[in-house]
């Protein structure tokens, strides 16, 4: 059964943040009310439960290690085995930071093809245009380009923050929220990304229509972080991630079509 969806752009002003956090809540909303979607939807949530367990333990016990062996102390004091579990728990909290950031920047890729059908399925139930459908590889090409610019972009910030982590402990403290934002947004930019890609825009093209609209793009990266603070809901943000992506494209699509047609 279809989910026929209409997007209103009567509005004069460009959507902005609260429009970008409700499309991003939009995914969610359509995957659960489409159940035609479901078969594909599996696919990368199978993929999604398999990286983020297996980067999840490594990334974990890696980063437990890490702590013992170079923090621990024979003092005998409660106020060091406080701070030494305290440590251990931050430690391990940016564990699973990483683990996430690993378990979507490849999961996305290998399952291209799938997320590719679900975007151009909602896509046209929200009344976008058919767009030529591209080969497997260049799909994959598309999705690790999107990803690509993602770690360019991020890396520069996050490796810092992860320094300053290790040498600073204590500065954990806010060095993991921000990594957490980061990632989240880095996040937000790869699956935004994906309903322009398939559309055969240039990549330079794709980060300007995000710059353009940052402040929704930033809108559904918040929504994405309020999300993947829930674990129950973590398998599911690859398919419900790009559906409201698709959401939020094609709704800002159609707000600078109806802006450019009112300017002239």
């Amino acid at each position: 059964m279809s989910s026929q969806t209409s997007l209103s752009v009567a509005t004069s002003e460009r959507p902005g943040f609260r429009a970008g956090l409700r499309s991003f809540f939009d995914g969610y909303r359509y995957l659960f009310r489409t159940p035609d979607v479901w078969p594909l939807a599996i696919v990368p949530i199978i993929v999604a439960l398999i990286l983020s367990s297996i980067f999840g333990v490594l990334s974990v016990k890696g980063a437990l290690w890490l702590v013992t062996k170079y923090l621990s102390r024979k003092d005998p004091s409660t106020y060091w085995a406080v701070a030494f579990v305290v440590l251990k728990i931050v430690a391990g909290l940016l564990g699973l930071v990483i683990a996430m950031f690993l378990a979507f920047t490849l999961g996305k890729p290998l399952s291209g093809p799938i997320l590719e059908r679900i975007v151009r399925r909602v896509s046209t139930d929200l009344g976008a245009p058919e767009w030529p459908a591209p080969t497997v590889l260049e799909d994959i090409f598309r999705s690790l380009q999107s990803t690509l610019v993602a770690l360019v972009f991020t890396l520069p910030i996050l490796i810092p923050l992860v320094v300053i982590g290790v040498i600073f402990p204590v500065a954990a403290v806010v060095t993991t929220p921000l990594q957490f934002v980061i990632t989240a947004l880095a996040a937000a930019w790869d699956f935004c990304d994906y309903p322009l890609s398939i559309r055969g825009a240039p990549v330079a093209e794709r980060i300007e229509f995000v710059r353009r609209n940052m402040r929704a793009v930033v809108g559904f990266g918040l929504g994405l972080g309020l999300l993947l603070l829930l674990p129950c809901t973590l398998v599911l943000v690859l398919p419900a991630g790009v559906i409201g992506a698709a959401h939020l494209v094609v709704m800002l699509e159609k707000w600078e079509a109806s802006a450019k047609l009112q300017a002239k």
